[in-house]
C-alpha cells in the first residue's frame, strides 16, 4: 500500500508540473480522491472479470468474492 501511495503522489506532482500549476504539492484531498478513483477502477475490473459481486445493503454496499 505504501508503494501505491508513493506512486500516486509522484503521478499527481508530475501532472501538476507538466500543467505548470503552482504549488505542485499534493493536498490530502487530492490524494484521497485519486486513490478512490484507482480503487473504484480496480473494483470495476474485478467485477467485469467476475471475481467479485456487489450490491446494496440498507446503508451501504457490499462486496463478496466469487468462488
Amino acid at each position: 500500500m505504501k508503494q501505491i501511495v508513493l506512486e500516486t503522489l509522484k503521478r499527481i506532482i508530475e501532472r501538476k508540473k507538466v500543467a505548470n500549476k503552482s504549488p505542485d504539492h499534493v493536498t490530502y484531498l487530492e490524494l484521497k480522491s485519486e486513490l478512490a478513483e484507482q480503487r473504484d477502477q480496480a473494483l470495476r475490473e474485478l467485477w467485469k472479470e467476475q471475481k467479485i459481486k456487489s450490491g446494496n445493503t440498507l446503508n451501504d454496499k457490499f462486496i463478496e468474492l466469487e468462488e
